[in-house]
């Protein structure tokens, strides 16, 4: 969109808003409603009334307005979306772009946090699903703008960079590496770095390597393993990453995910861990307060790396995705309004 065009829209919310002071948050309203369809099609109006914390009354009243729209339909198994529904929610995401002013918001995320770029998806994930996946199609859109003939790219496992791998689009980079950055986490499969690897590597046609190992493998054994071809292959290129893809967590979160005792967990936090990003725990003004103990990218290689893409979105995030935005300037952040509007409401405190 060109600056006039920009300029134009501005001036057609800000009269909209004098007139119709309402638009706005019927506007979000309905696309999350819309949105939430698309994720959990077919959804009966109940569950949808449940999921979005609104009456069952309100609910169908909103239904039988889209209804008659063209936008849903009303099916024996639930709720569905039309084809002209699904086209309109890309519509009603860039109007809410514009209504709840996340050009400025990002532009301010970039002053306070020294962002080489910030980038807002409109919305809550942790109220709707749909945000991450539109925040994981900004993450792919970026990671295809920036990269280049026999870039190294590695990415963490976790949901919200499955997001970027699952919303890329095919792409034919046949001299690109992708590599997991960490070992395994948790108990999610889809999620694991492997996966999340695979998916980008087939996506992008590139070559790809994984590492079959968990994340919190003992040191000795991980020692005696580095030399075997597949392990070391993966390794080697870790000094050599272009572009990094990792996602953000809360510090307890994280403790609780990786089984740590409540006393270890509790000395933690009592040294002020407030997020984690592959694999250390950093305070709120960027630094290491337990190191990575487990398989992956050390702060040496990340202050390296060229291209840092994070990705976190979630007002509960806000610490821990202000305190890793400090550990090196310059870093892209992909999160959604809840979690910066919170970032910015508690860096002007």
């Amino acid at each position: 969109m060109s600056s006039e065009n920009i300029k134009i829209s501005k001036e057609l919310v800000d009269l909209q808003r004098l007139v119709v002071p309402e638009i706005g948050s019927l506007i979000e309203m309905r696309y999350n409603i819309l949105s939430t369809i698309k994720s959990e099609e077919p959804i009966g109006r109940r569950n949808l009334a449940f999921v979005l914390d609104m009456s069952e009354r309100q609910v169908r009243n909103e239904i039988d307005f889209l209804q008659a729209q063209k936008l849903v339909q009303v099916e024996r198994q639930g709720v569905v979306l039309t084809e002209l529904g699904r086209k309109i929610i890309i519509q009603l995401k860039r109007m809410l772009y514009t209504y709840n002013g996340l050009e400025q918001l990002e532009r301010e995320l970039e002053e306070k946090l020294h962002l080489k770029k910030a980038i807002v998806s409109p919305g809550d994930m942790d109220m709707n699903y749909q945000v991450l996946k539109f925040m994981g199609r900004s993450g792919a859109r970026y990671v295809l703008s920036i990269m280049k003939y026999k870039d190294i790219l590695a990415l963490t496992g976790g949901a919200s960079t499955a997001a970027i791998a699952e919303q890329m689009k095919e792409a034919f980079y046949p001299d690109v590496y992708v590599i997991p950055a960490r070992g395994g986490i948790g108990k999610s499969h889809s999620t694991q770095a492997n996966n999340v690897v695979a998916e980008m590597g087939l996506k992008l046609h590139a070559n790809y390597e994984l590492l079959h190992l968990p994340d919190n493998i003992d040191n000795r054994l991980l020692e005696a393993l580095k030399d075997y071809p597949e392990i070391k292959r993966v390794f080697n290129k870790m000094d050599d990453i272009d572009i990094f893809v990792f996602g953000i967590g809360r510090a307890d979160v994280l403790a609780d995910w990786r089984n740590m005792k409540e006393s270890e967990k509790q000395a933690l936090l009592d040294k002020g861990a407030v997020g984690e990003a592959f694999g250390h725990y950093f305070d709120i003004d960027g630094n290491v307060v337990s190191p990575s103990s487990t398989i992956g990218i050390s702060i040496e290689n990340y202050n390296r790396i060229q291209h840092v893409i994070a990705i976190s979105g979630g007002e509960s995030k806000a610490d821990a995705i202000i305190g890793v935005s400090r550990v090196k300037p310059n870093m892209v952040l992909i999160t959604d309004e809840s979690a910066a509007k919170e970032i910015i409401r508690k860096l002007n405190k």
